[in-house]
């Protein structure tokens, strides 16, 4: 079909995790239907379309994405890499520890 961008299969998974956020705060989620390539989070919170995160996932460590697509109450997010556009962002924004 012209136009389809296809994508990997998802697991449902539902894994409680914390989304550090570009602006300092922090996000309690749940991650579900996650590939190699991203996920999607349900939180209380909004999210906003190109916001660069670093979600904590348990037994995982931290996974660096940006926000492709945001609803009420959920968003989708790309798993980037440092080399991927756009990920200076948050290493710029974030306090050093």
């Amino acid at each position: 079909m012209h136009g389809w961008v296809g994508r990997k299969d998802r697991h449902p998974v539902a894994i409680d995790a914390v989304v550090h956020r570009d602006d300092g705060s922090q996000a309690r989620v749940k991650l579900s239907d996650m590939t190699e390539e991203g996920c999607r989070m349900e939180a209380e919170h909004d999210f906003r379309i190109g916001e660069c995160v670093e979600i904590a996932v348990p037994r995982l460590g931290q996974l660096k994405a940006q926000v492709r697509w945001a609803l009420p109450g959920s968003a989708g997010a790309r798993f980037v890499t440092e080399s991927s556009p756009g990920r200076g962002q948050l290493a710029s924004r974030r306090a050093p520890s």
